[in-house]
């Protein structure tokens, strides 16, 4: 894997992006993720708005998005994300509770690349950045 590439960090990790109200869920996250740290840094955020500004501003190289936050739900910050060109090739994995196969068709809508539902295992999460941001 090239440094070079705008959604990895000049060391060659990929940037990963979590986004959940919930700190304990993003704790959770972050500790399973940990357990990869040469190869995944990650930042996170609270809401849409900033999960959206975070993004503009750093273009991670996935984005683990939970549907419910505080201001607009995921499928709207999915969107947004899509929407922007300097986006090309960020990948958005819903990380949430809302387990129902008209969740996953409004995400597969949103633009989502990937869907796991809470609670999750982390040792299916790692595969599951291992299959979408291979080393």
């Amino acid at each position: 894997m090239s440094g070079s590439s705008s959604n990895s960090e000049a060391d060659g990790r990929h940037l990963i992006l979590v986004v959940d109200d919930e700190p304990a869920v993003r704790a959770m996250v972050l500790t399973s993720i940990r357990v990869k740290a040469d190869l995944y840094r990650v930042i996170e955020a609270g809401n849409g708005s900033d999960a959206v500004s975070l993004a503009r501003e750093k273009h991670p190289s996935l984005v683990l998005l939970d549907v419910a936050l505080p201001d607009h739900d995921g499928f709207w910050v999915c969107r947004q994300l899509k929407a922007e060109p300097t986006n090309a090739g960020m990948l958005v994995i819903m990380l949430t509770a809302m387990g129902l196969a008209s969740d996953r068709e409004h995400a597969a809508a949103a633009g989502a690349d990937g869907y796991i539902v809470k609670p999750f295992s982390p040792r299916a999460l790692l595969e599951e950045l291992a299959r979408r941001l291979p080393s």
